[in-house]
């Protein structure tokens, strides 16, 4: 942060003074006695020009008002746009350029920053170029080649910004946008609350299947069923009649997952899923389903899902449906994950010192060759039988439940 300070009876003669040649220095001394005149926020690598034009502004106002702004004050201020992302910094201009005569105070400034994420920037221009945009990515306003040349898009843009109660102003950079009474919309890019689990894309099915031009929504999951109605009848079904029949999931994707690796494993593994079951199994993914696995994975913590990651690897011959997946989500109580174990060695080594079979023979540790262990322990059939995947080793607690059980049969006889 720079400033440029004056005691308050220099204040006027000092600003004609330096009109013509403004210089800025920091400040180290206390401030007590002055007044500040002009300030330069945030860091040197952060442009953020015009939002000091306009807080220079409020700086003026005071002064005419014989109210002057503490140090505190602008200090608060510039400790928050000390951490704005460039994105976020032209978004801080794009507010200033829409609202320079009218931003009332420092509140207001401190209010936008800290609500920064409500904000987006849209690079169109005016509104021919927003309806453009509108009919190339809002489901329900594509068009054939032909009717392009008639349409009039800035009709378009102007009905569509009202009906989706989206707040925008046209300034240098684009069009800002303020999402702050949004949930979603295809739009720009919605913003996904704390509470959301999937983001998916649902298709009218019948649609699908017989045209090349079909209904498409987004959804994020959990929602009420008052936005599902309003969704469902923009692909032209009936929310409270609508049947497993009448839906397909094109996409689907895990957000606000604590583990950012996890989510994208999730990701990447329903991606391929959806695209197994429609092409190779000719099985469509209805959105009941995905709304049953969102049940579960909500209940999810890193441990769950890596479990839940392994199970569906060890079953990818047999899961040819999204059930599948929704079954394997409902039932991880039964399966044991040895998350450390990725192969025969570590097996053999596992078998060794961690399930007390083998505790009179753990001194000859060097001399057991534990990949022909291993092989032998986890034939089908036996007790640690399971799958080797990139998560680790997967088996069946009913097994073990049983070994368990017999151990201590034979320790009570």
């Amino acid at each position: 942060m720079k400033i440029i300070v004056a005691n308050e009876g220099d204040y006027i003669k000092f600003n004609a003074r330096l009109k013509d040649n403004m210089q800025t220095f920091e400040l180290t001394k206390d401030t007590t006695d002055y007044i500040i005149h002009r300030v330069k926020l945030g860091k040197d690598s952060q442009d953020i020009s015009l939002m000091d034009s306009c807080i220079n502004n409020l700086l003026d106002e005071q002064y005419e008002k014989r109210k002057y702004i503490e140090l505190e004050e602008i200090q608060a201020i510039d400790n928050l746009i000390c951490n704005l992302s460039k994105r976020e910094c032209q978004i801080l201009n794009a507010y200033a350029e829409v609202k320079r005569f009218s931003i009332k105070g420092l509140e207001e400034i401190k209010e936008l920053i800290t609500n920064i994420n409500d904000y987006q920037i849209i690079e169109t221009y005016n509104l021919h170029e927003v309806g453009k945009l509108i009919a190339e990515k809002v489901s329900g306003y594509k068009m054939d080649i032909n009717v392009i040349p008639f349409m009039n898009f800035a009709k378009l843009a102007e009905d569509y910004l009202f009906d989706s109660k989206i707040k925008e102003d046209f300034c240098s950079y684009g069009l800002l946008v303020n999402t702050r009474e949004m949930l979603d919309n295809e739009l720009i890019q919605p913003k996904i609350g704390n509470d959301k689990v999937l983001k998916i894309e649902v298709v009218n099915k019948k649609e699908f299947e017989e045209s090349l031009i079909y209904s498409q929504v987004t959804i994020h999951l959990p929602t009420t069923k008052e936005r599902l109605e309003e969704k469902f009848q923009r692909i032209n079904l009936d929310y409270g009649k609508e049947t497993i029949q009448d839906t397909h999931v094109t996409k689907c994707n895990l957000v606000n997952f604590r583990d950012q690796e996890l989510q994208n494993k999730f990701n990447r593994m329903i991606e391929k899923k959806i695209t197994k079951f429609l092409y190779e199994c000719g099985n469509t993914t209805p959105f009941q389903e995905i709304e049953s696995l969102c049940e579960e994975i909500k209940k999810f913590n890193s441990i769950k899902m890596t479990k839940f990651l392994s199970l569906v690897q060890a079953r990818e011959n047999e899961t040819t449906y999204i059930h599948d997946l929704v079954k394997y989500a409902r039932n991880l109580k039964n399966y044991e994950l040895l998350y450390d174990v990725k192969n025969l060695k570590d097996m053999g080594e596992y078998l060794v010192n961690e399930t007390g079979h083998f505790d009179e023979v753990s001194f000859l540790s060097e001399y057991i060759d534990y990949y022909k262990l291993a092989r032998d322990y986890i034939q089908k059939g036996c007790t640690y039988n399971g799958v080797f995947t990139e998560y680790g080793y997967l088996m069946e607690k009913e097994n073990l439940e049983k070994e368990t059980q017999r151990d201590n049969e034979e320790e009570f006889e």
